[in-house]
Formats: C-alpha cells, sequence, structure tokens
C-alpha cells in the first residue's frame, strides 16, 4: 500500500507522548478529537440507519400531512385613521369635568380599534346574525366566538394605515360572509363612536364656554370695585405712593449731594484764604502758559533759520520776518495779560446759615420718605390683589377666545371628516386551502428525517471514542506507524483456518499493504539494528494479531527470507488450522519440556521459506514456561543460525503477563490495533505495560481500515478485480536477491 504517513515523533520505542505534536490532531483525555471529515465518515458508514430514520420519519409525516384538515383564507383590506379634529378637541377645554382627547389617547386609537375588532361583544353580534348561521345556543355561540376570535388575525403594512384583516376556516363560503359581516358592523361601530365623541366634546366645550364669559364678568366686577375703595392705586394698575416715593427719593440723593459739595468748598476756603483763586485769574495763568509754549516755539525755527540762512540775508529773509512778527505779537499779549488785576471772590459771611438751611431741607425729604414708605407696604396686599384678578382676567379672556375659534375650526373639520374605518378592499371567496401545503410539508418531513438521521449518525460518532484513522492512533501513543492493513473480504481465495491469507490474492491491496509492513521493517532495521525476532501482539484480543503474524510471515517469505511463524498463543492457539498437518497435536510445548527437538515440530508449508511451529498441546502447561531459559536458548538459536525472521503470534497485553514476560526476549515487538474497536485508554495502559518491562515497541499495525481507503492506497481497493501485476499470460515477477538475503522486485515482463 503507498502513500505511507511518516512518523514525526522520537525515535524508540520509549518516547514520551510529550515529545509528538501533531500540527491537525488534538487528543482529549478519553479518546480523540472528532473532526468534521470524521463525522462525514460516520455518516457514510452508518448510511444504512440515516435512511432508516429518514423512511421512517418521512412516512409517519407524510401520514399526519395527508391526514391534516384544509384549512381556507379569506382576506380583506381596510384602513384605520384617527378623527383629524382630535388634536382640537384636546386644546378646547382644561377643566376636568369636560372630556379630553390628549396625545396619548390619539396614539392609541387604532390599537384600541383593533381590539375592538376582536372582541368578544362585535364578535358575538357576528355569530348571532341569522345571515352566518340558524339559532344557536349559549354554548355553541360562545364555542364559535372563541374560534372566529382565534383565527382572526390582522397585519399593518409598515408605514401605513393599511391593514389586512384575514380570517381562517374550513368552511370557504362561511368564513367569507362572517369577515364581511365582522368589518361592516366594525365599520359602523367606529362611525357613531366617532360621532358621539363629536356631539358630546361640543355639547361640553359650549357649556364651558358659558361658564369662562360668567367667571370673567365677576372678575371685571372685583376689579371695579377694588379701584373705586383705593387711593393707592391708578386706574391703569400703577401704584401711586410708589411714583410718589421714588420721586422723593431721588430729590433727597440731590440735596445730600449738593450739601457735601457746599461743605467741601468752605472747609477748603477756611484752610487756605490766600490761595483761593477766582475762575479768572486761573483763565489768565492758562493764557500765559499757552504764549510761553508758543514763544519757544517760534525760538527754536528762528535758531533753525539761523542755522540755515546766510547772515547777510537773514534779516531780510521773507520767512525771519514773519517769525520774527509772530514773537513781537506774543510778547504784546503777555504783557497785556500780567497789567491785568486778578479778582479775587471773597468767602460768603452767610456759609454756617446756608448749611443749616441745607440740612433742614434734607431732614424734611427724610421723614416724609419714611411716611410715604409705611404707606406703601401698607398697600402691598390690595396691589396684590388686583394683578391677581387682572391675571385671572387675561388668562379667561384668552381661554374664550381660543375656545370660540377652535369651535368654529371644529365644526368645519366634523363636516368634512372622513369615515375613520375604510374597507378598501372586500373580503372574496378563497379557492384553494393555504395549509396544509401537502407537497411542501411532504418534502419537509423528508428534510427532517434526513437531518434527523444524519444527526443521529453524528451523535452515535460523538459517543464512539474509538479509534477510527490512523493519524489519532500515532499521535495518541507516540508511535511510529509501521502500516495501515484495509478490510479484507473473505472468499474461497484467502479464507484460510479462520483467518485470511494474503497469499491466495498476491495483487490485491491487503497483500500490498503487508509488503508495506515489512518495507517499513526493513527501513526501521537500516537505522537501529535488525529485527529478527518479531512478536506480534495486540491490547486486546480480536484485533487481528494472529492474521497480522500468518500474512507478514508470508510476505517475508515471498520475498526471500527464511521465516518461520511460531504460535505462542498458550491460552489461545489459532494458527494451527493454517497449516494442518498429522502431527498437530506436536509442538513448542514439547519443545520446551525437552521431549522432542524443535526440528521435529516444525510444519513445512506449501509456501516456499515459510516454516511454522505450533503451539502443541497446551493442557496442564503453566504461562511461566514462557520465561523459561529454554525458550530464550531456542529463539536464539532459531534467529541466529536457521532463520532470517522469527515471528511470534503472542497473547493479548490487557490483564495477561505473558506478552510482558515474551517481549524480554524478543528484539522488538508490533502492537495491532483494529480499527473502531478499541478506545485510546487502553491502547495506552498496554504500552505503558510493555515499556514498565523494557519491551522494545517497533511501531504500530493499522487493521481493518473501511474509511478513507483511497488516501491510503495507490490503486484503490478494487485493485484485485483489474489484470495487473502478475495478471495475464504474459505478466511474471523477477525477483532478485540482495547480498543480505532479501528479494526485491526487479522488473516486469
Amino acid at each position: 500500500m503507498d502513500g505511507m504517513q511518516t512518523y514525526s515523533g522520537s525515535q524508540g520505542a520509549s518516547a514520551p507522548a510529550s515529545s509528538f505534536s501533531p500540527a491537525t490532531f488534538h487528543l482529549a483525555s478519553s479518546g480523540v478529537a472528532k473532526t468534521p471529515a470524521d463525522y462525514l465518515r460516520a455518516v457514510r458508514r452508518q448510511l444504512w440507519l440515516v435512511l432508516s430514520i429518514a423512511l421512517l420519519v418521512s412516512v409517519v409525516g407524510s401520514l399526519v400531512v395527508l391526514r391534516m384538515k384544509a384549512v381556507y383564507r379569506t382576506e380583506a383590506e381596510i384602513t384605520i385613521k384617527p378623527p383629524e379634529y382630535d388634536a382640537i378637541l384636546s386644546q378646547l377645554v382644561a377643566r376636568e369635568n369636560v372630556l379630553r382627547v390628549d396625545k396619548d389617547a390619539q396614539a392609541l386609537y387604532v390599537p384600541d380599534r383593533l381590539a375592538f375588532l376582536r372582541s368578544k361583544s362585535l364578535v358575538e353580534k357576528v355569530v348571532r346574525d341569522p345571515s352566518v348561521s340558524g339559532p344557536r345556543g349559549p354554548d355553541s355561540v360562545d364555542d364559535a366566538s372563541s374560534e372566529l376570535i382565534e383565527n382572526l388575525t390582522s397585519r399593518n403594512y409598515t408605514g401605513t394605515s393599511f391593514f389586512k384583516i384575514s380570517l381562517e376556516g374550513s368552511d370557504p363560503a362561511k368564513i367569507t360572509r362572517m369577515l364581511r359581516l365582522l368589518l361592516d358592523k366594525f365599520k359602523r361601530q367606529s362611525e357613531d363612536e366617532s360621532k358621539d365623541l363629536f356631539q358630546q366634546s361640543k355639547l361640553q366645550a359650549s357649556s364651558s364656554l358659558v361658564q369662562f364669559s360668567q367667571d370673567l364678568k365677576k372678575i371685571d366686577h372685583d376689579i371695579y370695585e377694588l379701584l373705586r375703595g383705593s387711593l393707592a392705586i391708578a386706574p391703569g394698575g400703577k401704584s401711586i405712593l410708589q411714583d410718589r416715593y421714588d420721586s422723593l427719593a431721588a430729590a433727597t440723593i440731590q440735596k445730600k449731594v449738593r450739601f457735601e459739595d457746599l461743605q467741601r468748598q468752605l472747609q477748603i476756603e477756611a484752610r487756605h484764604p490766600q490761595e483761593h483763586e477766582t475762575s479768572s485769574s486761573l483763565a489768565k495763568k492758562a493764557q500765559l502758559a499757552k504764549l510761553a509754549e508758543d514763544e519757544r516755539m517760534l525760538q527754536n525755527r528762528v535758531s533753525h533759520a539761523r542755522r540755515t540762512i546766510k547772515a547777510t540775508y537773514f534779516n531780510s529773509d521773507p520767512h525771519v520776518q514773519i517769525l520774527n512778527a509772530q514773537m513781537h505779537e506774543i510778547q504784546l499779549r503777555k504783557a497785556e495779560l500780567l497789567n491785568v488785576q486778578d479778582d479775587l471772590e471773597t468767602p460768603p459771611d452767610s456759609s454756617d446759615l446756608i448749611l443749616a438751611s441745607a440740612r433742614q431741607e434734607i431732614d424734611q425729604y427724610e421723614a416724609e420718605s419714611r411716611s410715604l414708605l409705611t404707606k406703601l407696604q401698607e398697600s402691598v396686599p390690595e396691589h396684590d390683589r388686583y394683578f391677581t384678578l387682572r391675571k385671572d382676567r387675561d388668562e379667561k379672556a384668552s381661554q374664550i377666545g381660543e375656545i370660540q375659534r377652535k369651535l368654529s375650526q371644529f365644526e368645519v373639520l366634523d363636516r368634512t371628516q372622513k369615515p375613520p374605518v375604510t374597507i378598501t378592499v372586500a373580503a372574496s371567496e378563497p379557492i384553494s386551502p393555504v395549509r396544509p401545503k401537502r407537497s411542501i410539508s411532504i418534502a419537509l418531513c423528508v428534510a427532517f428525517g434526513l437531518i434527523l438521521g444524519v444527526a443521529t449518525a453524528c451523535f452515535r460518532e460523538y459517543l464512539d471514542h474509538s479509534v477510527k484513522v490512523p493519524e489519532h492512533l500515532t499521535a495518541g501513543l507516540s508511535m511510529p506507524l509501521l502500516g495501515v492493513v484495509p478490510r479484507m473480504r473473505r472468499t474461497f481465495r484467502n479464507h484460510r483456518g479462520g483467518h485470511l491469507w494474503t497469499p491466495g490474492a498476491p495483487e490485491s491491496v491487503a497483500a500490498d499493504a503487508y509488503r508495506n509492513l515489512r518495507a517499513s521493517l526493513v527501513g526501521i532495521a537500516r537505522s537501529q539494528g535488525a529485527f529478527i525476532t518479531l512478536l506480534v501482539t495486540s491490547a486486546k484480543a480480536g484485533e487481528g494479531k494472529s492474521t497480522t503474524a500468518l500474512n507478514l510471515a508470508a510476505t517475508c517469505a515471498r520475498a526471500g527470507e527464511r521465516t518461520l511463524l511460531v504460535d505462542i498463543d498458550l491460552r489461545r492457539p489459532s494458527l494451527g488450522d493454517v497449516f494442518p498437518h498429522p502431527d498437530n497435536h506436536l509442538g513448542l510445548v514439547d519443545v520446551l519440556r525437552g521431549e522432542l527437538p524443535w526440528q521435529r515440530t516444525v510444519v513445512k508449508t506449501e509456501l516456499p521459506n515459510l516454516d511454522f511451529l505450533p503451539t502443541g498441546d497446551t493442557r496442564n502447561i503453566p504461562i511461566e514456561i514462557l520465561g523459561s531459559l529454554e525458550l530464550r536458548q531456542l529463539l536464539l538459536s532459531l534467529s541466529t543460525n536457521h532463520y532470517d525472521r522469527v515471528i511470534l503470534d503472542g497473547p493479548a497485553v490487557l490483564g495477561l503477563a505473558d506478552c510482558r514476560m515474551l517481549g524480554e526476549i524478543v528484539d522488538a515487538a508490533i502492537l495491532v490495533v483494529r480499527c473502531g474497536s478499541v478506545e485510546l485508554r487502553p491502547l495506552r495502559r498496554a504500552k505503558a505495560m510493555l515499556e514498565q518491562s523494557h519491551v522494545r515497541l517497533a511501531g504500530l499495525v493499522f487493521n481493518g481500515l473501511a474509511d478513507d481507503l483511497d488516501n491510503w492506497s495507490s490503486y484503490g481497493p478494487g485493485l484485485e478485480s483489474t489484470p495487473g501485476i502478475g495478471q495475464g499470460p504474459t505478466a511474471r515477477r523477477l525477483e532478485t536477491t540482495t547480498p543480505d538475503g532479501v528479494a526485491t522486485l526487479a522488473g516486469r515482463e
């Protein structure tokens, strides 16, 4: 078999499990982690289960669908719009005893209408109508009403006021009549309620308007009486005392400011009488300072002109003459100002009298202000009552005007108002039932059956923790994979003594698998030493170890190796029937007891280079004989002097000490695992037991592979039925022998 997967773990049989790091497969503690490919193979392997479940579910579902009663559906379309004057009604009145239609009620109008459509009172009117059915009793009316409500549905077209109303039932004509009658009654009831609401709201708004007018007249009378008996409030509502108090306070502040200025002036004159100057003397000083500044500027300009103009032409220069004339005028003006006598104001002699008069006037103003403030505080409640009455009057007048305006709008809207419910599409009698859709339902039953079958197969695969692919085996045990043997069909050619005999079908895929196993052993021998004595074992019985040992021995013999097959399973020997011989009762047991030489017990088979050593009569033979010195010496003699390959068919490992004793005296052991028969945990226990006894494990043989076989063989499972190597009149094998005695395929003819 081609395409053997290379083992990437550490070399040697006792490598720890942690040294192997597969990139694709991850192991769980109780088994292997399943991949989608594993579940797909499980479905393909259990296709009979999937089809059985699908068939059962399909038949049962189809029978149920065919027995279902036909249901018809009639549909109609309506529009539901809230009355347009609802927003106006909410502003007509503000009294608690008047009906109000607020925004929340308007938003709930459509849901309330839909709820009323399904109300029991409306449905009972439809059920009791003679056009729908004959006379009914109370119980039948209740049942029919409940059935109609249950089968009635409504659906809104998103973003619109259109609704689709549907009614389902088994009688298409009856459900059509019922839906038409229901919508007619619903439409009339909605219109009557809208008109009643309008009339009631209009009457209550009119009564509120009359009440508001009476309240307004009463407020006007109270305002008139208050103004007529008040001395503090002006007709416009302004406070008379407040105006007088503000004027007097302003005058008092002005008097105090003038008094303080007069005091400050008299104090300055009293301290510096000689420095007191009149306003005219101050003006004269300012003029003199200005003239002195102008004179300095003219002098600077004359000095500049003297530096730039020659001395000969200096006095005759027009510019210099103008500057001189201006300076002369300034000097004359200064002289005039200096000759004028200052007019000093003498301070008045009556300063004390003036101050006393000013203080008396201020005291008089302050006393009058205190008196006005007291009267103003006493008039505050009266003034507040006036403003409260004015505010109430303005509110009432505004409400009356608003109600009058809204009432006029309300009447106009009511005359142009559309009905709140309109039937846009009437119900029509259905022709075909809406359910069951028998073809679709049966198809769904079939699909559900297939899904259920696949799910069952996957669930069984999930619960099954046995090893089914070689990758899981090598990754879980950290051991090299020596060969993969496919599941072989038993035919008359390859069935021999209860075992599968590949020399009967030498060109089959199974025969190539055992050749591949031998090639793996030869390859390992080149790097780790020759394996002459090989123990073939398994974790449990029934894994195919005897068949593997038999066919491996036959393959080695066909390759030119002198091979001895030893049946060393003292508990369940099974290879005696493969090579029948008159002396089959003689065998290994007799040799170990020293009764016969081994040459007397060996059976020559019809296959060249292959000898067989049976077990013999194992009765009353202790198992401890497997660890005896005689067996060691026998195997050493056979492997050294007589045979190129000695293959031992040993017992199972778990629960027995046989293999642990045999493993110490052979070159290596091969562990056979049958596909889908054992989990990883017992395999790990078997490996651990062999490693404790220092048994050298050469590798694994995966036996009985059924799934994914194409990926392990270049020619597929159908090779044995097609002409190929060794078939036909012109085909024959040419084998040559290498110097080490191993036969190889040399060519074809």
